[in-house]
């Protein structure tokens, strides 16, 4: 019983070890891929294309008006010229966002993926662990049992000397 408690407190020490490790490693991972960061550049590149566009919008607008005070008759183009950068500055903005999006997505798929083939080494080791230790446990059992029952020794000594016995035989 003694035995099985120095186990339960070895397999309880070393899972918190693991776990400490695998916090680390999370930590690790989120401070170097710097999520937020990133998605708070591609915000900040966002709002200076839309930045940029309203300037630019602004000075067509300046444009427009002393054009109109000199030539009268062009007018129409020159709606159609502000539309059409209107529009061009909300194409440019939606594919922007569209981007972004689709790289906020690409590293959260990373991370998940990260995260996930952590946890599979992570159990695989403790699995490994586990199977040494019982082993081990198994082991030191047959050998008490053995050392214990005098009688139990003999009769395994004569049963593998049977084994072996069968084994020549049955070869020649």
């Amino acid at each position: 019983m003694e035995n099985f408690n120095i186990f339960i407190d070895y397999i309880a020490r070393t899972n918190l070890f693991n776990f400490v490790i695998f916090l680390s490693i999370i930590i690790f991972l989120v401070k170097k891929i710097n999520i937020s960061a990133k998605l708070e550049d591609s915000q900040n590149t966002i709002k200076e294309t839309i930045d940029n566009s309203e300037e630019t919008k602004l000075e067509s607008e300046k444009r427009l008006n002393s054009i109109e005070a000199s030539i009268a008759n062009i007018e129409e183009e020159i709606n159609t010229i502000l539309q059409k950068s209107e529009e061009n500055a909300k194409l440019v903005g939606e594919k922007i966002l569209q981007d972004a999006e689709k790289t906020a997505l690409t590293i959260q798929e990373n991370t998940s993926k990260s995260i996930q083939n952590s946890q599979t080494l992570l159990k695989n080791e403790l699995l490994k662990r586990a199977s040494l230790a019982s082993i081990e446990v198994a082991k030191n059992h047959i050998i008490n049992e053995l050392s214990w029952n005098q009688e139990l020794h003999d009769k395994l000594i004569n049963e593998s000397i049977e084994a072996l016995e069968g084994v020549n035989n049955g070869g020649a």
